[in-house]
């Protein structure tokens, strides 16, 4: 890639076209689905979908046919995995590149994470660049996590696989923007998403009872985001082509704490007509050195797994003495993206992704 590109150097106004055209990596993943209809509906804009095996839902191609196009493609592979000819010819058409794509499977192998959170953002930087298109870089706003002592060394991994990818984007000269969501959840008026995330799994421990205790502070923030409102931000700084900004799109002082996070679950539960108590919160240290020994042991080995991988994640994501910086005052006021309920936007996340697990139940079950 050159030290350069056409894009900041020399950036051509483009507010006064009918219409751009966005490519989009990591399109069928939570953030890329959230996305399109946002990208159609709000920014005019065509939106080609670089899909590696997934396809576009069938519903998102039908709403938006004649906008919506997929290119068969891979982020870990040079140009894309594209071959030359398609390569150049794609370059000629976009305008701005969303890189959504990572693997987010926080035990996958440090290859894999280089490959693809690193390697993948190099590489669909050089298609920015060969275009002199404006980029825009999905990051994470859980940069801080670093394992220490006995956990988050996975979930530290994935951190630093962010930290790399960011350093990529700030050192290729291309026009860029870099939005950095905290957790996500499902939408916030409809609870959907395309696949469970870490809060969903935390939350079905809980209400399942193999979570009584929890080691970590009641006044601890828990900082998720609805889809859509990432989405949003996402989809206004293509429109209106924002360069050289890092927006955090997080609940920051917004945030509920764990214990009023629980309290939704525990709350959800009722209303599906799940009875749990509420879980204990005791102080990490406490927990390592006399619960655990006793505890975990006594767990069948599947439950003891889900739990320790659980531990494992939000040991180092919850641990914050202070709310995270949060970029969503500031887009309010812009008409950008907009902070909602985010108590009962976790209630309809919930009750979604239990709908669609005992949906999916009772589908193995028949077959």
């Amino acid at each position: 890639m050159t030290a350069t590109s056409r894009r900041t150097t020399d950036p051509v106004p483009r507010f006064g076209r009918e219409r751009r055209t966005v490519l989009v990596t990591g399109a069928t993943g939570v953030v890329g689905q959230a996305l399109i209809p946002r990208l159609v509906d709000h920014g005019a804009s065509d939106v080609i979908c670089l899909t590696h095996r997934s396809v576009i839902g069938a519903r998102s191609r039908q709403r938006h046919a004649g906008s919506l196009s997929t290119v068969q493609g891979d982020v870990a592979r040079p140009d894309l995995g594209l071959g030359a000819r398609e390569y150049r010819e794609l370059a000629t058409r976009i305008d701005s590149v969303v890189h959504a794509a990572a693997l987010t499977d926080f035990a996958g192998p440090d290859e894999t994470l280089q490959r693809i959170n690193v390697d993948g953002t190099g590489h669909a930087l050089a298609m920015a660049d060969a275009a002199g298109a404006h980029f825009v870089h999905v990051s994470t706003a859980y940069l801080h996590a670093r394992g220490e002592g006995q956990r988050g060394h996975i979930a530290a991994r994935y951190a630093a696989s962010k930290r790399a990818a960011e350093a990529v984007v700030k050192a290729s000269g291309v026009g860029h923007s870099i939005v950095r969501p905290s957790i996500v959840i499902g939408d916030s008026r409809t609870g959907a998403m395309s696949s469970a995330q870490g809060l969903h799994r935390a939350a079905g421990a809980v209400l399942s009872g193999i979570a009584p205790i929890l080691p970590f502070g009641a006044s601890w923030p828990l900082d998720f985001i609805p889809q859509d409102v990432v989405a949003d931000t996402v989809a206004g700084i293509v429109e209106h082509e924002r360069i050289g900004e890092e927006l955090w799109v997080t609940a920051g002082r917004q945030a509920l704490t764990l214990a009023q996070a629980v309290d939704v679950v525990v709350g959800t539960g009722l209303q599906l007509g799940i009875e749990v108590d509420t879980p204990r919160f005791v102080s990490p240290e406490q927990f390592d050195r006399l619960i655990a020994p006793v505890f975990l042991p006594a767990l069948p080995a599947t439950m003891r797994n889900t739990i320790t991988r659980l531990l494992d994640f939000f040991a180092v994501y919850l641990d914050m003495d202070e709310p995270m910086p949060s970029s969503l005052p500031a887009l309010e006021e812009q008409g950008v993206a907009f902070l909602p309920d985010l108590a009962e936007s976790l209630r309809r996340s919930l009750h979604h992704w239990y709908a669609a697990r005992e949906q999916a139940r009772a589908t193995r079950a028949v077959a």
